[in-house]
């Protein structure tokens, strides 16, 4: 259930500011039966309410400045209050530069919180990060050891000298798993160069606190070993960045387009699973003209990504890089003020995966009609 409402201030401001205001409510009602999560014998719901208040000022003919505030409280988490700063300079007409700092939060989600499923035969159990799913399995009691070292010493068991002396211990934080917080930091440009080529570009620096990662621990029982996956806050900061550049180059009637994008996270220590599960390179081209002939129009666009290692607490591997072609043409009919839509996506049925464990995909062919549009 979500309820939310706005009201903008500016019109009875009368140019003063620009000003807005929101809140809203959202409860999630876990229902799984005990299936996913700890709800076997229990009801779990959790309320999330949140409040924002935005303004924006233009100062003299070229700069305009937004800064705004939002208040949100999970009933499993302490509130926070995350304020963010743009500013937008226009240094020539139709020409921009950009620059902001954010703040933002991301609670755990409610796997996070409250998952409690086996997988792998029995083998492996994942289950959420609060206190009290650590409790229920013991696992600040009967400590549990770390993946690498639980991983040497299997070594040692199949070197046929097994050495009890290699397992380390993994201590949870006793206030549980927390809300990660980030510092965003954006310097962008967008502009028209001339009249037929516009050109946007910006790159960003981000730092976590509390970055929301997973562990894998062995948990021993007597002579038999039980995997655990857990989700849990990463020590120390942890910063992702990149950049990205899109340009359209206007030919005539034809519409050129073209953007590519870098993505990058820092250094994760090898204590925890890294599954930032985003391609380092993907780029996209096309072309486009809406009146190739008398009422007709086509666009043609090709799109790639690099491979990069999947990670999650259900599968891991390795994605391929794929890339795959898109078409469209369009029929206008004038008398009905109706258009025909013939296309296809991933024209060549090329299959394909966007993350490790998930079916190949292929392609797609459609018709479509619009009318009194």
């Amino acid at each position: 259930m979500a309820l939310r409402g706005l009201y903008n201030f500016t019109n009875a401001l009368k140019g003063v500011v620009d000003l807005q205001v929101g809140a809203s409510f959202r409860r999630y009602d876990l229902n799984s039966a005990g299936t996913v999560f700890d709800d076997l014998n229990r009801t779990i719901d959790i309320d999330e309410t949140g409040a924002f208040i935005q303004m924006g000022k233009k100062l003299g003919e070229s700069f305009k400045l937004a800064v705004s505030g939002r208040y949100d409280k999970n009933m499993n988490f302490e509130g926070r209050f995350t304020p963010r700063i743009t500013g937008v300079y226009t240094v020539a007409p139709n020409n921009n530069i950009r620059l902001s700092y954010q703040t933002g939060f991301r609670n755990p989600t409610t796997q996070n919180q409250y998952i409690d499923l086996s997988v792998g035969g029995g083998s492996t159990r994942l289950i959420g990060g609060l206190p009290e799913m650590i409790q229920k399995y013991n696992l600040n009691t009967n400590k549990p050891f770390t993946d690498v070292s639980y991983r040497n010493f299997l070594a040692s068991a199949a070197a046929g000298a097994a050495n009890p002396a290699l397992l380390r211990t993994y201590t949870f934080d006793s206030n549980g798993l927390r809300p990660e917080s980030v510092q965003a930091y954006e310097l962008g440009y967008k502009g028209l160069l001339g009249s037929k080529v516009l050109v946007d570009a910006y790159g960003y620096y981000n730092t976590y606190k509390d970055f929301i990662t997973s562990v894998e621990v062995f948990q021993q029982n007597g002579t038999a070993f039980t995997r655990f996956g857990v989700p849990v806050n990463a020590v120390g900061d942890v910063s992702a960045y990149g950049m990205a550049l899109g340009v359209d180059y206007l030919i005539g009637k034809f519409n050129l387009n073209g953007n590519i994008s870098y993505n990058q996270i820092g250094d994760l220590p090898a204590t925890y699973v890294n599954d930032f599960n985003t391609p380092t390179v993907r780029y996209n081209l096309g072309i486009g003209n809406a009146n190739v002939a008398k009422n007709v129009g086509m666009n043609v666009s090709y799109r790639w990504q690099d491979s990069f290692y999947w990670n999650s607490s259900f599968a891991a591997g390795t994605v391929p890089s794929f890339g795959t072609m898109d078409a469209q043409v369009n029929l206008k009919i004038p008398s009905v003020k109706g258009m025909i839509k013939f296309g296809a996506q991933n024209l060549f049925n090329k299959y394909f995966i966007t993350s490790y464990g998930n079916p190949e995909m292929g392609g797609m062919y459609y018709v479509g009609f619009t009318f009194n549009q």
